[in-house]
Order: C-alpha cells, then structure tokens, then sequence
C-alpha cells in the first residue's frame, strides 16, 4: 500500500468510527427517551432484582438493536465520514499538493471507496444472516424485559405452507390455547381453538386441525395437543369461529413444524418481515393468502437493491466536497446531509407507491436506482480532477 492510500485511508477510519458513534448514540439515544415510561415501569417492577440487573437487561436490549440502527444508519455515515475526510484534506490544503503532483481526485476516493465496499460487504451479511437471527431479541418491546405478555398467533405459515392459529399463545409457558367460556353450571365452551389449516403446495385447502391447546415440545420440534382432531376441509366462510357440539374427527396427538416459540415471538410485530432474509421473503411473498404481499415483494426487491444504493450515495455526494476548497466543515456535511435526506425521500415515496400498488414492487425498489444512478454518474464526470 503507498503512503498516500494508507494516510487517507487511516483519516478517513477515523472519521468512519467518529460519525458511526455519534450517529448511533444518538439514535439509540432518542430510542431510549421515546421508551423512557416503559423502562421506569420495568424499574419499578424489578426493584426486588436490583439495579445492575435492570441495567443489563437494558444494555442487552441495545446491544441487539444496534445491528439494526447499523443497516438503517450506514449510508449517511459513510457520506459524511467522506465528506468530513475531504474537507481536512482541503483545510490542510494537502488536497491543492496532491493534484499539483498530477494525482488525480479519483484516486484520492479510490481507498474510501474500498472502505465503504468492504462495508457494504458486511452491510449484505447483517441483512441476509445477522438480523434475520436475532429478529426475536429486535421484536422485543421494552416491556418484554420483565414480563412476556401474551398474544394472539395470527395466521403464520409454515414449511409445510400451512397456516397456524392460536387465540391466545403464552410465551412463558410455550402454549397456544383456546378461548373458553365457563359457565355457571360448570359447563365449558371453546368459542375459539387453535386450528391448523392445512393446505398442499397450490394451496388447496386438505383439511383442519383442532385442539383445545397446545404445548411445544423443544426435543422433538412438535406441539404436542390437548384434545387436538383432524378434520376434513370444511367450506365455510365462519369457519373460525365454528364451534363443535361433540367430539368429531380423528384424534391428532402432536404437529411437527419449523414454527414454533421463537418463529412466533419474531411475527408478534407488525413489521416482522423487516428482520427477515431474502429467501424467507420470497417464501411468505409467494403465499396468495397473505394480505402484505406487496409489501412483502418491495422489501424483498430492496435486499438487493439497499447495497447498490449505499454506493451511489457516496459517488453522488463526494464531487459536491472533493471540488470546493474554501469549503467548511458544517457546510460540506451539511451538503452530504441534505443529499441523503433526499435519496431517503426518494426511496420512501417509491417504497409508499409500492405498497399500495400504484407501481410495481419490482419497480418500487429499483426507482430509486434509476434515479441516482445517472445523478451519480454526472456528480463525478463533473469534478474537476
């Protein structure tokens, strides 16, 4: 490596890791005063434990969420460590001696430009590996550091492409239960069961499992049933809330499948599918009786399109601070700022269009490509070198 690529590849680390921290505790920063009620409730319910394991639990929360603030954060942190780069390079007027030596700006860029791909390397492998791993831990609410509430297990599918429901599912004890009425003679009514719906792989309904609950068994990879019956495929349009008079079908012991505890925590959010890889995308997008598939297929497309992105933000703001001499610190960052705020418009209104399928996903995710593409490539044919 010469002289000049490591002085500007170690200024420009330094940059790197100053920004990415800034930028990070800040946001986490923000996240913790927006969850500020939530973690002194959680104070108050663990005060018997402690403060150090208050404490931990906390840090434990952050730690996961940084890989996340990580994928949203990249992009403008690598912009303004360049811009912040460039602008000491021009202070120190070390800039105005390397083009006098007949160093082109090009090969100035060329070692942040590895940095930054080298990044977006890890950038991939966050998405497609990390996230996807700890997408339990990042579907956690704050709450969920004391206690785990319970929740309703809405329609999930599994390896099998059938559809599990639970009206109540407790994470603390690892079990779906049904619904049930107790009534003054003692009687009992299910006015919901956990149901199984079962379906081939055109998903053509085969029939239905019923329990009145079920627990997971982590040794076998099962629920195993209480009073669990399958049923064959029934039409009817108020199949769920179906209330049987008798027992019927034949009895169902347990239900092996690749869903259980852990897969259910990570779809308790709205947005579970932001924690997930490509391949599981494709696999839920492909479901017809998923009703987000759109919004399925465009976050799909942006997992290939997110890294390309990132590059073109950097190719298209380092011109506007590599060209200027007399250029400041606030105004070179506050340039690469206002670049990113408007590629992030960009994305959003695109990502907005193909959600409510005003464009295609497909299209959704690659406008924003075509966009800054060109942008880019006339940003750098126009820095004078």
């Amino acid at each position: 490596m010469k002289i000049l690529d490591s002085y500007i590849l170690r200024t420009f680390l330094v940059s790197l890791v100053i920004c990415m921290a800034a930028i990070m505790g800040l946001a986490l920063l923000l996240d913790f005063s927006f969850n500020r009620n939530k973690f002194l409730d959680l104070a108050a319910e663990t005060e018997q434990s402690g403060l150090w394991p208050l404490l931990a639990g906390i840090a434990d929360y952050y730690f996961y969420r940084a890989f996340n603030y990580f994928q949203l954060l990249a992009a403008p942190a690598l912009l303004v460590s360049a811009a912040a780069t460039m602008v000491r390079l021009n202070r120190n007027r070390e800039l105005t001696s390397i083009k006098a030596a007949g160093v082109s700006l090009y090969r100035v860029m060329w070692p942040m430009i590895v940095v930054v791909l080298v990044l977006d390397g890890f950038y991939i492998v966050n998405q497609e590996f990390i996230i996807p791993g700890i997408a339990v831990q990042l579907a956690r609410d704050p709450d969920d550091l004391a206690v785990q509430e319970n929740f309703a297990v809405d329609f999930i599918r599994d390896e099998h492409n059938n559809i599990i429901y639970a009206p109540t599912y407790d994470p603390k004890a690892r079990q779906m239960r049904a619904e049930k009425k107790v009534f003054e003679d003692g009687s009992i009514v299910f006015s919901a069961r956990v149901r199984i719906f079962q379906r081939d792989s055109k998903y053509k309904a085969l029939g239905t499992i019923e329990a009145e609950g079920a627990k997971w068994d982590e040794a076998r990879g099962r629920w195993v049933f209480t009073n669990g019956v399958k049923l064959p495929p029934i039409e009817e349009a108020t199949l769920l809330e179906r209330i049987p008079t008798g027992p019927e079908g034949e009895p169902q012991k347990d239900y092996y499948t690749n869903v259980g505890p852990r897969q259910l925590l990570r779809h308790r959010t709205s947005d579970f599918y932001r924690y997930m890889s490509y391949t599981e995308l494709k696999s839920l997008a492909e479901d017809p009786m998923r009703g987000n598939r759109r919004q399925l297929q465009v976050e799909m497309h942006q997992h290939m399109t997110g890294p390309i992105l990132n590059i073109l933000i950097l190719l298209l703001g380092m011109p506007f601070v590599a060209a200027r001499e007399d250029r400041s610190y606030a105004a070179s960052i506050s340039v690469a700022v206002l670049l990113f705020i408007g590629v992030f418009a960009v994305r959003f209104v695109s990502t907005a269009f193909g959600n409510a399928g005003h464009v295609g996903p497909l299209l959704a995710a690659w406008l924003p490509i075509f966009i800054v593409l060109p942008a880019s490539i006339l940003s750098m044919e126009a820095l004078r070198t």
